[in-house]
């Protein structure tokens, strides 16, 4: 009798098991490719375009002014001006140094936040059209094909779970084939 109720017990749990896992859909996509053929993605590089262009102006304006210091400490030197007369200057040219590489690091800081802030609702609007078409169409996961460094992390699936096309139709993006139609 006792072996008969763990026969049974087993027996139901086998089922549960393959009912839940009959269950599972899981699909797959390249958001790597969604995101660059996005129309929102080329706005956001073209403003980041023209805010590096800002801000290299900003440093470039910096380090014109460091040139010019430096040419007048060149002359300063070749015209044989004493280490006292030269020393203010080389004080100045590494403090202008120091500010430049400073400006240089901030401003590469800037344009990664820059970047960050208008990439953020792009990958929502990737993210919230990839849960509503998983939802709708019964799959339980969407797997990105690719890592962020290029390497292919789905390296054989049914054709008929890339959802790649499906998601770019779902946000509105003309893939190019079509595009030449």
């Amino acid at each position: 009798m006792k072996i008969k109720s763990i026969f049974l017990a087993l027996a139901l749990v086998a089922g549960i098991s393959i009912q839940l896992s009959a269950q599972t859909k899981i699909g797959y996509c390249n958001i790597e490719a969604i995101l660059r053929l996005m129309p929102e993605t080329k706005t956001m590089n073209q403003q980041l375009q023209t805010f590096q262009t800002k801000l290299r102006e900003d440093l470039g304006t910096k380090e014109q002014y460091a040139q010019g210091k430096l040419q007048e400490y060149q002359e300063k030197a070749q015209a044989g001006a004493s280490e006292e007369e030269l020393k203010p200057l080389q004080e100045e040219l590494m403090k202008l140094d120091e500010e430049l590489r400073a400006k240089a690091a901030e401003s590469e800081q800037n344009l990664l936040q820059k970047r960050a802030t208008l990439l953020e609702p792009i990958t929502k609007k990737i993210d919230e059209t990839i849960k509503t078409y998983a939802e709708t169409n019964g799959y339980t996961y969407i797997l990105n094909t690719i890592d962020g460094s290029g390497v292919s992390i789905v390296l054989k699936g049914p054709e008929q779970d890339n959802v790649t096309r499906a998601i770019m139709d779902a946000l509105g993006i003309k893939i190019e084939e079509e595009q030449g139609k």
